[in-house]
């Protein structure tokens, strides 16, 4: 296992740990309630919804509700970007939705995908909502997953566009997230921390196995509950672990963010800390054969975060 300086704030520990072992599935559990209401108010179509030509795979629909329900119609993903003005054709975000080499790289993702754009005025009930907090209460983009039945009607991305302590939005962030696995909130947006940190580590190069994005997440969700950052139960969880499958060479890492931080700030935060290690370091950027992340937090403000790695 290795440490960091112990006179370091806590929001910076790490730990790693390295060891045979095999992978059982288990449940992952979205904590993100179903989008089809904000606050129990329903969100109404305008009668004529703006439904503007796309490449094959991307439909764009520029009314929420009528958006939402032509993903869930065709089990697409629904990206909203919340812009501060609607239809302006210099808006950042909105601009580089339209670009068709950006439109061409979601199409191409393997999903379907429905591109709703609004203005602030039209999506207040939207970013006021309590399951849209990670936005910040302004303009930005989230994503509604109705490709996968497990995570169907569930918010998956958020991407703020008011500055955070450490996270800054990006048009650059916006092509990630044609490229991020399915998962949770929790686990895409860690992913995404990770693929935008300026070194580009390569751990999420490979496959994103569900069975290591359990694993993560039950382990940061322990760690959590307890309010500590750690390997706890490392030996009686690997042995748990490599009994139910075949043997491989498997690694772990963990980190904890500064307290009273968002969610992105905290992802940010913690692969930020790993990279105050080059062990811990060493296995986030290495090139791994199966990854699976996930953070979650405590009842102390902190986020514990989760890296699992099969060689």
């Amino acid at each position: 296992m290795f440490t960091t300086n112990p006179n370091r704030r806590a929001g910076l520990r790490l730990a790693l740990t390295t060891m045979a072992l095999t992978i059982a599935p288990l449940t992952i559990v979205a904590v993100i309630p179903p989008l089809a209401t904000f606050g129990g108010r329903a969100v109404a179509a305008t009668p004529v919804p703006r439904i503007v030509a796309a490449p094959q795979g991307v439909q764009r629909i520029d009314d929420y509700a009528a958006a939402l329900e032509a993903a869930r119609a065709s089990a697409a993903m629904l990206l909203v970007s919340v812009e501060p003005q609607s239809g302006n054709p210099t808006d950042a975000a909105g601009r580089h939705l339209e670009r068709p080499d950006v439109q061409e790289r979601f199409g191409r993702s393997g999903t379907p995908w429905v591109f709703c754009r609004l203005g602030m005025a039209e999506a207040t009930g939207l970013v006021s909502d309590p399951s849209l907090v990670e936005m910040r209460h302004g303009p930005g983009v989230f994503v509604v997953d109705h490709a996968h039945p497990r995570y169907a009607g569930r918010i998956v991305s958020v991407l703020p566009r008011t500055p955070g302590k450490y996270y800054r939005f990006t048009t650059a962030h916006l092509d990630e997230l044609a490229a991020l696995p399915e998962g949770s909130l929790t686990q895409r947006s860690l992913i995404l921390a990770v693929r935008i940190h300026p070194e580009n580590p390569r751990s999420t190069q490979g496959n994103c196995d569900p069975s290591l994005c359990a694993e993560a997440e039950s382990h940061s969700a322990h760690q959590a509950r307890i309010r500590r950052q750690g390997h706890h139960g490392w030996d009686v969880r690997s042995q748990r672990i490599a009994g139910r499958m075949g043997a491989g060479s498997a690694s772990e890492v963990c980190a904890e963010s500064w307290e009273n931080q968002d969610l992105l700030d905290s992802c940010v935060d913690c692969v930020a800390s790993w990279r105050q290690s080059s062990g811990h370091w060493n296995a986030v950027r290495s090139p791994q054969a199966a990854y699976g992340y996930d953070i979650r937090r405590g009842g102390n403000g902190i986020w514990y975060a989760t890296g699992v790695f099969l060689k």
